[in-house]
């Protein structure tokens, strides 16, 4: 028994010589010997760190359901918000919106009608509906941030049904652009 707790030790007695190590030095004020019994005042001088890690919730609606205008085109907003907010100075959270039919809604994945359907947030009505755009931007900020995006569609529908269409929002930390 002696021979095995004599072994361990000996294994953790080099480990512990084996594994690295690292030494912090705090810096030493001594008097200056060359002016005593007045010395000089020292100074030094430290580094106070911590580090915040970016941190936001953003909530995009589950559904939109669009209601007839007097027109016959069909429309309704749906909120984007954001909340406690907290980015790296000169960031922003930019929302962008895309669709994979490129705005055009069906009423099934064989209907060959489509309606053609336009969205709009706080930077105006998407224009290019191959590459979508942006439709929200969030800057630092712990209070809710709320920007309405409109869906209208283009045109009264042809053919009666449930229209739909699936959208992409997509979320990015930027720099803040200077425009």
């Amino acid at each position: 028994m002696k021979k095995l707790i004599s072994g361990i030790s000996a294994f953790i007695t080099v480990a512990m010589l084996i594994a690295p190590m690292s030494a912090f030095a705090d810096t030493t004020i001594k008097p200056d010997s060359d002016n005593m019994p007045n010395p000089k005042p020292g100074t030094a001088g430290t580094t106070v760190e911590f580090t915040v890690d970016p941190a936001y919730t953003v909530t995009i609606p589950a559904k939109v359901t669009l209601e007839k205008g007097e027109d016959g085109t069909y429309s309704n907003s749906g909120t984007l918000s954001a909340s406690d907010v907290k980015l790296a100075e000169g960031k922003e959270i930019v929302v962008t919106l895309t669709s994979a039919s490129k705005f055009n809604m069906q009423t099934s994945a064989t209907a060959e009608y489509k309606l053609p359907y336009t969205a709009e947030g706080a930077f105006g009505k998407i224009t290019d509906k191959t590459a979508g755009g942006i439709v929200a931007k969030f800057a630092t900020l712990t209070a809710k941030q709320e920007v309405p995006v409109t869906f209208t569609t283009d045109e009264t529908p042809t053919y009666a049904g449930s229209y739909s269409d699936p959208v992409v929002f997509t979320l990015e930390v930027k720099d803040i652009a200077t425009e």
